[in-house]
Protein backbone atom coordinates (compact mmCIF):
# COMPACT_ATOMS: atom_id res chain seq x y z
CA UNK A 1 0.00 0.00 0.00
CA UNK A 2 2.87 2.39 0.68
CA UNK A 3 6.62 2.77 0.35
CA UNK A 4 9.10 4.69 2.54
CA UNK A 5 9.83 8.27 1.60
CA UNK A 6 11.28 11.25 3.42
CA UNK A 7 8.44 13.65 2.68
CA UNK A 8 8.81 15.84 5.75
CA UNK A 9 6.06 17.79 7.42
CA UNK A 10 5.19 20.01 4.48
CA UNK A 11 4.86 17.00 2.20
CA UNK A 12 2.14 15.66 4.44
CA UNK A 13 0.20 18.93 4.49
CA UNK A 14 1.15 19.48 8.13
CA UNK A 15 1.95 23.15 7.56
CA UNK A 16 -1.10 25.33 7.03
CA UNK A 17 -1.46 27.11 3.72
CA UNK A 18 -4.93 28.41 4.49
CA UNK A 19 -3.90 31.93 3.53
CA UNK A 20 -2.19 30.81 0.30
CA UNK A 21 -3.92 30.52 -3.08
CA UNK A 22 -6.34 27.59 -2.91
CA UNK A 23 -7.75 27.45 -6.43
CA UNK A 24 -7.74 23.82 -7.52
CA UNK A 25 -6.36 22.55 -4.19
CA UNK A 26 -8.30 19.77 -2.51
CA UNK A 27 -10.16 21.51 0.29
CA UNK A 28 -12.23 18.96 2.20
CA UNK A 29 -14.25 15.76 2.13
CA UNK A 30 -17.77 15.58 3.54
CA UNK A 31 -19.16 12.64 5.48
CA UNK A 32 -22.93 13.06 5.19
CA UNK A 33 -24.67 11.72 8.31
CA UNK A 34 -28.24 13.01 7.88
CA UNK A 35 -29.77 13.04 11.39
CA UNK A 36 -26.98 11.09 13.10
CA UNK A 37 -24.26 13.68 13.53
CA UNK A 38 -23.98 12.85 17.23
CA UNK A 39 -22.83 9.31 16.41
CA UNK A 40 -20.29 10.58 13.91
CA UNK A 41 -18.83 13.07 16.36
CA UNK A 42 -18.58 10.37 19.04
CA UNK A 43 -16.88 7.96 16.63
CA UNK A 44 -14.16 10.38 15.58
CA UNK A 45 -13.48 11.45 19.14
CA UNK A 46 -13.13 7.76 20.02
CA UNK A 47 -10.63 7.41 17.15
CA UNK A 48 -8.45 10.06 18.78
CA UNK A 49 -9.22 13.11 16.65
CA UNK A 50 -9.52 16.67 17.89
CA UNK A 51 -13.10 17.33 16.75
CA UNK A 52 -14.24 20.94 16.49
CA UNK A 53 -17.30 22.08 18.46
CA UNK A 54 -20.70 21.74 16.77
CA UNK A 55 -21.51 24.60 14.43
CA UNK A 56 -24.75 25.50 12.61
CA UNK A 57 -24.93 26.63 8.98
CA UNK A 58 -27.40 29.22 7.76
CA UNK A 59 -28.31 26.57 5.14
CA UNK A 60 -30.10 24.38 7.69
CA UNK A 61 -27.28 21.95 8.42
CA UNK A 62 -24.72 21.55 11.19
CA UNK A 63 -21.19 20.19 11.31
CA UNK A 64 -18.04 19.15 13.13
CA UNK A 65 -14.59 19.19 11.54
CA UNK A 66 -11.25 17.40 11.78
CA UNK A 67 -8.83 20.04 10.52
CA UNK A 68 -5.42 19.22 9.03
CA UNK A 69 -2.69 21.32 7.45
CA UNK A 70 -4.32 22.23 4.13
CA UNK A 71 -7.49 20.16 4.12
CA UNK A 72 -10.09 18.77 6.49
CA UNK A 73 -12.80 16.19 6.99
CA UNK A 74 -16.28 17.56 7.61
CA UNK A 75 -19.00 15.63 9.39
CA UNK A 76 -22.28 17.18 8.30
CA UNK A 77 -25.81 16.54 9.51
CA UNK A 78 -29.29 18.00 9.38
CA UNK A 79 -30.30 20.40 12.13
CA UNK A 80 -33.58 18.89 13.39
CA UNK A 81 -34.65 22.23 14.85
CA UNK A 82 -34.44 24.00 11.48
CA UNK A 83 -37.78 24.04 9.60
CA UNK A 84 -35.91 24.16 6.28
CA UNK A 85 -33.53 21.17 6.25
CA UNK A 86 -30.74 21.10 3.71
CA UNK A 87 -32.38 19.01 0.99
CA UNK A 88 -29.19 18.38 -1.00
CA UNK A 89 -27.88 16.27 1.90
CA UNK A 90 -31.04 14.21 2.17
CA UNK A 91 -30.98 13.57 -1.59
CA UNK A 92 -27.80 11.53 -1.05
CA UNK A 93 -27.41 8.47 1.20
CA UNK A 94 -25.44 8.45 4.42
CA UNK A 95 -21.75 8.16 3.56
CA UNK A 96 -18.79 10.07 2.20
CA UNK A 97 -20.39 11.91 -0.71
CA UNK A 98 -18.96 15.41 -0.77
CA UNK A 99 -15.66 16.24 -2.51
CA UNK A 100 -14.67 19.89 -2.38
CA UNK A 101 -11.90 21.89 -4.03
CA UNK A 102 -10.69 25.35 -3.16
CA UNK A 103 -11.55 28.60 -4.90
CA UNK A 104 -9.93 32.00 -4.54
CA UNK A 105 -12.90 33.76 -6.14
CA UNK A 106 -16.10 31.78 -6.59
CA UNK A 107 -17.35 33.97 -9.45
CA UNK A 108 -14.18 33.32 -11.43
CA UNK A 109 -14.43 29.60 -10.67
CA UNK A 110 -18.04 29.58 -11.86
CA UNK A 111 -17.03 31.38 -15.05
CA UNK A 112 -14.35 28.76 -15.71
CA UNK A 113 -16.85 25.94 -15.22
CA UNK A 114 -19.30 27.63 -17.60
CA UNK A 115 -16.60 28.09 -20.24
CA UNK A 116 -15.84 24.37 -19.97
CA UNK A 117 -19.56 23.71 -20.54
CA UNK A 118 -19.93 21.83 -17.29
CA UNK A 119 -23.40 21.59 -15.72
CA UNK A 120 -23.45 23.69 -12.58
CA UNK A 121 -25.73 25.30 -10.05
CA UNK A 122 -25.90 28.96 -9.11
CA UNK A 123 -23.18 30.08 -6.66
CA UNK A 124 -24.36 30.62 -3.10
CA UNK A 125 -23.11 32.24 0.08
CA UNK A 126 -23.63 31.07 3.64
CA UNK A 127 -22.08 31.23 7.08
CA UNK A 128 -21.91 29.53 10.46
CA UNK A 129 -21.15 30.71 13.97
CA UNK A 130 -17.77 29.66 15.36
CA UNK A 131 -16.60 29.77 18.96
CA UNK A 132 -12.83 29.61 19.41
CA UNK A 133 -11.32 29.82 22.87
CA UNK A 134 -14.45 31.53 24.17
CA UNK A 135 -14.69 34.09 21.37
CA UNK A 136 -17.66 33.98 18.97
CA UNK A 137 -17.18 34.83 15.31
CA UNK A 138 -18.77 34.12 11.93
CA UNK A 139 -17.14 31.84 9.35
CA UNK A 140 -18.24 32.82 5.84
CA UNK A 141 -18.15 30.82 2.62
CA UNK A 142 -19.13 30.96 -1.04
CA UNK A 143 -19.61 27.79 -3.07
CA UNK A 144 -20.49 26.62 -6.55
CA UNK A 145 -21.71 23.06 -7.14
CA UNK A 146 -21.68 20.93 -10.22
CA UNK A 147 -25.12 19.56 -11.09
CA UNK A 148 -25.97 16.64 -8.77
CA UNK A 149 -26.36 14.17 -11.65
CA UNK A 150 -22.94 14.98 -13.14
CA UNK A 151 -20.90 12.63 -10.97
CA UNK A 152 -22.63 9.60 -9.44
CA UNK A 153 -20.15 8.93 -6.61
CA UNK A 154 -20.38 12.28 -4.86
CA UNK A 155 -21.47 15.88 -4.78
CA UNK A 156 -18.69 17.98 -6.34
CA UNK A 157 -18.17 21.62 -5.57
CA UNK A 158 -15.73 24.46 -5.01
CA UNK A 159 -15.50 26.49 -1.82
CA UNK A 160 -14.13 29.99 -1.29
CA UNK A 161 -13.17 30.53 2.35
CA UNK A 162 -13.76 34.17 3.17
CA UNK A 163 -12.57 33.65 6.75
CA UNK A 164 -10.01 30.82 6.50
CA UNK A 165 -8.45 31.68 9.86
CA UNK A 166 -11.66 30.49 11.51
CA UNK A 167 -11.26 27.03 9.96
CA UNK A 168 -7.49 26.52 10.00
CA UNK A 169 -7.01 27.64 13.58
CA UNK A 170 -4.22 26.22 15.78
CA UNK A 171 -6.80 25.19 18.38
CA UNK A 172 -8.23 22.66 15.92
CA UNK A 173 -5.17 21.33 14.10
CA UNK A 174 -3.36 19.14 16.64
CA UNK A 175 -4.78 15.63 17.04
CA UNK A 176 -4.05 13.20 19.90
CA UNK A 177 -3.86 10.32 17.40
CA UNK A 178 -1.15 12.23 15.44
CA UNK A 179 -3.31 12.69 12.31
CA UNK A 180 -1.72 15.11 9.87
CA UNK A 181 -3.58 15.05 6.55
CA UNK A 182 -6.32 13.63 4.39
CA UNK A 183 -3.93 11.87 2.06
CA UNK A 184 -6.07 9.98 -0.43
CA UNK A 185 -9.66 9.17 -1.36
CA UNK A 186 -10.40 6.01 -3.32
CA UNK A 187 -13.43 5.83 -5.57
CA UNK A 188 -14.60 2.44 -6.83
CA UNK A 189 -16.56 2.15 -10.08
CA UNK A 190 -17.11 -0.41 -12.79
CA UNK A 191 -16.35 2.31 -15.35
CA UNK A 192 -13.58 3.84 -13.23
CA UNK A 193 -11.65 5.30 -16.17
CA UNK A 194 -14.73 7.13 -17.46
CA UNK A 195 -15.47 8.45 -13.97
CA UNK A 196 -11.89 9.70 -13.63
CA UNK A 197 -12.21 11.61 -16.89
CA UNK A 198 -15.46 13.23 -15.76
CA UNK A 199 -13.96 14.19 -12.42
CA UNK A 200 -10.88 15.85 -13.86
CA UNK A 201 -12.85 17.96 -16.32
CA UNK A 202 -13.88 20.26 -13.46
CA UNK A 203 -10.22 20.81 -12.58
CA UNK A 204 -8.95 21.26 -16.12
CA UNK A 205 -6.71 18.23 -15.62
CA UNK A 206 -6.36 14.69 -16.87
CA UNK A 207 -5.98 11.55 -14.76
CA UNK A 208 -2.65 9.75 -14.97
CA UNK A 209 -2.42 6.36 -16.79
CA UNK A 210 -3.49 4.59 -13.57
CA UNK A 211 -6.66 6.73 -13.22
CA UNK A 212 -5.23 8.78 -10.35
CA UNK A 213 -5.82 12.49 -9.94
CA UNK A 214 -2.96 14.44 -8.41
CA UNK A 215 -3.64 17.77 -6.77
CA UNK A 216 -2.06 19.66 -3.92
CA UNK A 217 -2.70 17.87 -0.64
CA UNK A 218 -4.97 14.91 -1.48
CA UNK A 219 -4.85 12.32 -4.26
CA UNK A 220 -8.02 10.86 -5.75
CA UNK A 221 -7.73 7.27 -7.00
CA UNK A 222 -10.27 5.58 -9.27
CA UNK A 223 -10.23 1.79 -9.16
CA UNK A 224 -12.20 -1.25 -10.23
CA UNK A 225 -13.81 -3.51 -7.65
CA UNK A 226 -11.19 -6.14 -8.37
CA UNK A 227 -8.37 -3.64 -7.82
CA UNK A 228 -9.94 -2.46 -4.56
CA UNK A 229 -10.18 -6.04 -3.32
CA UNK A 230 -6.52 -6.66 -4.16
CA UNK A 231 -5.36 -3.48 -2.44
CA UNK A 232 -7.17 -4.14 0.81
CA UNK A 233 -7.40 -7.94 0.76
CA UNK A 234 -11.17 -7.83 0.48
CA UNK A 235 -11.68 -5.71 3.61
CA UNK A 236 -12.89 -2.54 1.83
CA UNK A 237 -15.71 -4.02 -0.26
CA UNK A 238 -18.42 -1.35 -0.65
CA UNK A 239 -20.93 -3.85 -2.04
CA UNK A 240 -22.70 -3.66 -5.40
CA UNK A 241 -24.16 -0.51 -6.83
CA UNK A 242 -23.15 2.81 -8.31
CA UNK A 243 -19.70 4.41 -8.00
CA UNK A 244 -18.78 5.24 -4.43
CA UNK A 245 -16.05 6.77 -2.29
CA UNK A 246 -14.95 3.53 -0.64
CA UNK A 247 -11.83 4.48 1.35
CA UNK A 248 -10.44 7.64 2.90
CA UNK A 249 -6.76 7.54 3.77
CA UNK A 250 -5.54 9.64 6.68
CA UNK A 251 -1.85 10.22 7.28
CA UNK A 252 -0.67 9.84 10.90
CA UNK A 253 2.74 10.63 12.33
CA UNK A 254 2.74 7.50 14.49
CA UNK A 255 0.82 4.26 14.09
CA UNK A 256 1.73 3.42 17.71
CA UNK A 257 0.28 6.71 18.97
CA UNK A 258 -2.87 6.14 16.94
CA UNK A 259 -3.41 2.76 18.60
CA UNK A 260 -2.56 4.12 22.04
CA UNK A 261 -5.18 6.88 22.09
CA UNK A 262 -7.95 5.08 20.23
CA UNK A 263 -10.69 3.48 22.31
CA UNK A 264 -9.87 -0.24 22.72
CA UNK A 265 -13.18 -1.37 21.21
CA UNK A 266 -12.18 0.33 17.94
CA UNK A 267 -8.50 -0.60 18.10
CA UNK A 268 -9.58 -4.24 18.22
CA UNK A 269 -11.37 -3.81 14.89
CA UNK A 270 -8.37 -2.42 13.01
CA UNK A 271 -7.09 -4.65 10.23
CA UNK A 272 -3.34 -4.79 9.50
CA UNK A 273 -2.87 -4.30 5.76
CA UNK A 274 0.89 -3.97 6.15
CA UNK A 275 3.33 -2.55 8.72
CA UNK A 276 2.52 1.05 7.85
CA UNK A 277 -1.18 0.73 7.13
CA UNK A 278 -4.23 -0.06 9.26
CA UNK A 279 -7.82 -0.22 8.05
CA UNK A 280 -11.02 0.44 9.97
CA UNK A 281 -13.77 -1.41 8.04
CA UNK A 282 -16.58 0.52 6.39
CA UNK A 283 -19.08 -1.18 8.69
CA UNK A 284 -17.61 0.90 11.55
CA UNK A 285 -17.77 4.27 9.78
CA UNK A 286 -21.01 4.93 7.93
CA UNK A 287 -20.11 2.93 4.83
CA UNK A 288 -16.59 4.25 4.18
CA UNK A 289 -13.41 2.47 5.27
CA UNK A 290 -10.70 4.54 6.98
CA UNK A 291 -7.11 3.74 6.09
CA UNK A 292 -4.50 5.04 8.51
CA UNK A 293 -1.10 5.51 6.85
CA UNK A 294 2.22 6.44 8.40
CA UNK A 295 3.17 9.84 7.00
CA UNK A 296 6.72 8.74 6.21
CA UNK A 297 5.27 6.39 3.59
CA UNK A 298 4.44 7.51 0.06
CA UNK A 299 1.33 6.44 -1.77
CA UNK A 300 1.63 3.73 -4.41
Amino acid sequence: MAAPVNEGRAGDAAVSTAASPREGMFDHAVLNLHYDLDSGEALFRALGFNVTPRSFHTLGSMNNLMVFGTNYLELVGIDPSNPNPRKELLDWPVGLNGLVYGSDDIELTAARLRSARLPMLKPKAFSREVVIEGVTDEARFRTVHLAPDYFPASRLYFCEHQTPHLVWHPAFMSHPNSARCLKRLTIVADDFETQAQSFTRMLGLRPDPDARVWSRGTRIDFVSRKRLANLYHGHADPGPGKPKVAVMSIGVASIAMLKAVMEPRLAQKLIDIDKSCLLLPASECFGVAIEFLATNMSLV
